[in-house]
């Protein structure tokens, strides 16, 4: 059972602003995920067809759900995760014990944020060429809301990286960030552009 994620909203902000070590902001940033992530099915949902309908672009936005309602468990299980690792890290260093491998964990969950908050961006951006477009705002909301979540985590990432040995990983873990940031950007200006047209 999850620590937060099976409790209520209300529970986990009440967590969340309390003077407590967790959960932070990288769960945070997995929750704010999750919630593009939500807008993104929603949409699917509205835009497939009832009624057994199975064209080429009905097809295309079921493989699209698929991927989405795959990434958003995904995120569920990081929200309680980046929780998990970060009380792990704080073990290590209370002990004064070698802490890389905690410090490497605790990089490694809000990375995998990020990588989540790519894939859901990059369904956001085939949202808002193919989806109901009565639902637009919804879909432009993800792309901001998926843009807050990334940044978010990415600086839970960059603030364990500093303190990690491994330059090999360092380095690799700048260029995926890099990568996934260029994506998010993309679709947020898509969204800009979108935002401008909708009635």
């Amino acid at each position: 059972m999850g620590i937060y994620l099976e409790n209520t909203v209300k529970d986990y902000l009440s967590k969340l602003s309390a003077r407590e070590s967790v959960p932070g902001g990288g769960s945070a940033s997995a929750l704010a995920a999750a919630l593009g992530a939500g807008l993104n099915l929603m949409v699917l949902n509205y835009s497939i067809p009832a009624g057994g309908q199975e064209d080429a672009k009905t097809k295309s936005l079921k493989d699209a759900r698929l991927r989405q309602e795959d990434s958003m468990r995904r995120l569920s299980v990081l929200i309680d995760e980046d929780c998990l690792v970060f009380r792990a890290l704080m073990d290590a260093l209370s002990a004064k014990r070698d802490a890389q491998k905690e410090y490497r964990r605790a990089a490694e969950v809000p990375l995998k944020i990020c990588h989540e908050c790519c894939t859901s961006a990059d369904i956001t951006a085939y949202l808002i060429e193919n989806a109901n477009k009565k639902l637009l705002t919804d879909v432009c909301g993800a792309a901001y809301i998926l843009k807050a979540a990334f940044f978010a985590a990415r600086l839970n990432v960059e603030v364990n990286l500093k303190h990690i040995e491994d330059d090999v990983f360092v380095s690799g873990t700048h260029k995926e960030l890099k990568a996934c940031e260029e994506k998010i950007n993309r679709t947020e200006k898509q969204a800009g552009k979108t935002y401008g047209r909708i009635d």
